[in-house]
């Protein structure tokens, strides 16, 4: 429990004393409701598993105390919201992804010739690959009993500590969606562990007995009952099966573009340096070609200026460079970066490029789609040397059917966010994850309509914050995917009220692209991890073999 002396309630103890043997397999759970969009809320249950019961029920955990940690300081206590049939906190959006802990003695209950001291804790928190269970590992220095989880591909494994020492011969029940998958006995570090290849889990409960008599109340008892409850995003891990068909390509970049034009798959640009090195020599300005039906080799085609954070897509039979950033500083100089408004346009017939109108600003680390004929840019800043970077609040189409045509502004987006992906899809404009003008990784999605030119709020992808930083997006196949930062693959449901995660791929990339080479098949292209460094090799989805994984 939180190392004070909590309040007990003489009535709860009382109750306690009366449940009824289907009210014994009750545990109090913590959860994060509407966790993929913009009303989110920490709720506690008193139920058999993470989901709603009868709400008087909740009168046997009404004085617990529930806390947010902090990455520095003290717990935070939250305050109840005084809500009928219902127990649940308020708790800001940036506050989503923190862990949330319940601490509640409940009292000494009597079983036939036994007594015990019954002492419930729950656990919340986001994706299992969030940092933020980081900071869970030292909750053993607040709590008496911790219950802390990990992830190393399929493997979910937890340990379950009491008074900072392995809880040896817990009783660990791993949850999916409300069924009991599987239970074991911790081993002696106070561990167990379950395949989530198998089958995804989302909560997970722990009994413990710990030998040690004593009295409360005026009441003894025989031995103490610690009850943990803990509960997550669903953790899964699928491998998706992937080939690599192609030749590797022929400069390993992040933050460049590419696209497919027919049957050829174009690159153009990005970075090729180090990470956090910027200098002219390692920024990429060569458009690269591959034809996907001979897979033969690439061929280096027209040059262009150095750039990285560019956008590059096609139409009819053309491509169309946007924007990017150049470093002006060489190697081992002062980084002098310089977000650039040029707008290009190739033929692949003459094999050059043609300028066409500047975007009315500079614009750098944002993305572009295109629909119904027209360009749609989104997100980004500008960097202009030594000056204050600007983060952009405007976004801008270009009609590529007018020969005339001039940027135009679009309605004032909700956000300032860089290293987005934009997507078309349903005829609408999604601008999906990246990083906040404060600074903060997001998954949240905003979609811009054409028809009502508004702007609406779309769920946030699975995961952890991270997730929706430098991700990759597009429509194939009648449906939207997002090749994401921790290697998931997402699909939005038919009703766009959430993503669905279709597994992980073995490359997990970031400041990468992914493109249809046709309805049925997703490339996807350079870009890098934390862990393995650029990615030379091409992986190729075919989603026919999505329903066979």
């Amino acid at each position: 429990m939180i190392k004070k002396l909590l309040p007990l309630s003489l009535m709860t103890l009382t109750l306690f004393s009366h449940m009824s043997n289907s009210v014994q397999a009750h545990f109090p759970w913590l959860d994060v409701s509407e966790r993929q969009t913009a009303d989110q809320k920490l709720v506690c249950y008193f139920s058999e598993s993470p989901t709603d019961d009868d709400p008087t029920l909740l009168k046997y955990v009404a004085d617990a105390k529930v806390y947010r940690l902090q990455r520095k300081g003290d717990p935070i206590l939250l305050e109840r919201n005084d809500i009928e049939k219902e127990m649940s906190f308020a708790i800001e959006p940036d506050q989503a992804e923190s862990i949330f802990i319940l601490d509640h003695q409940l009292g000494v209950m009597n079983r036939g010739e036994s007594s015990f001291l019954v002492k419930y804790y729950s656990e919340t928190g986001p994706s299992l690959k969030s940092w933020a269970w980081k900071q869970a590992e030292s909750m053993d220095k607040t709590l008496d009993f911790t219950v802390i989880p990990s992830l190393d591909e399929n493997k979910l494994t937890v340990i379950v500590k009491h008074q900072g020492e392995p809880a040896v011969g817990a009783e660990v029940t791993f949850v999916h969606d409300l069924v009991e998958l599987d239970r074991q006995e911790t081993d002696k570090n106070g561990t167990a562990t379950v395949d989530i290849s198998k089958q995804s889990i989302h909560a997970v409960r722990v009994k413990f007995v710990e030998k040690q008599s004593g009295s409360l109340d005026e009441k003894s008892y025989d031995e103490i009952r610690h009850y943990s409850t803990l509960t997550f995003p669903a953790a899964s891990y699928e491998t998706l099966q992937v080939s690599t068909p192609y030749p590797e390509i022929p400069e390993t970049v992040t933050s460049f573009g590419a696209a497919i034009s027919g049957d050829v798959l174009y690159i153009y640009g990005g970075h090729t340096g180090g990470a956090h090195e910027y200098s002219n020599e390692g920024q990429a300005n060569t458009l690269w070609a591959l034809d996907l039906n001979t897979k033969s080799e690439w061929k280096a085609l027209a040059k262009g200026p150095r750039l990285q954070g560019l956008a590059m897509v096609a139409h009819d039979g053309k491509l169309y460079r946007i924007g990017g950033f150049t470093a002006e500083n060489a190697e081992g100089e002062d980084q002098d970066l310089w977000s650039q408004d040029s707008f290009s346009m190739f033929d692949p017939r003459t094999e050059k490029w043609t300028d066409l109108p500047a975007l009315p600003e500079p614009r750098s680390s944002f993305d572009a789609a295109v629909l119904d004929g027209k360009i749609y840019v989104m997100g980004g800043w500008s960097m202009q040397g030594d000056a204050e970077s600007t983060w952009h609040d405007t976004a801008w189409t270009f009609d590529l059917n007018d020969q005339a045509a001039v940027w135009t502004k679009l309605p004032t987006p909700p956000f300032r966010k860089r290293a987005l992906s934009v997507a078309a899809y349903q005829g609408k404009i999604y601008a999906i994850g990246g990083m906040s003008s404060e600074g903060k990784p997001t998954t949240e999605v905003s979609i811009y309509d054409p028809k009502t030119s508004s702007w609406s709020a779309g769920p946030q992808l699975i995961g952890h914050s991270m997730t929706g930083f430098g991700t990759s997006s597009f429509a194939a196949d009648g449906q939207l995917f997002v090749s994401t930062y921790d290697g998931t693959l997402q699909t939005l449901s038919k009703d766009g009220s959430q993503w669905n995660n279709l597994g992980n791929f073995e490359n997990a990339r970031f400041f990468h692209r992914m493109v249809p080479k046709n309805e049925n098949k997703l490339l996807l292209v350079g870009g890098s991890s934390m862990s393995v460094g650029k990615f030379e090799e091409i992986d190729e989805l075919d989603l026919n073999t999505l329903s066979k994984n």
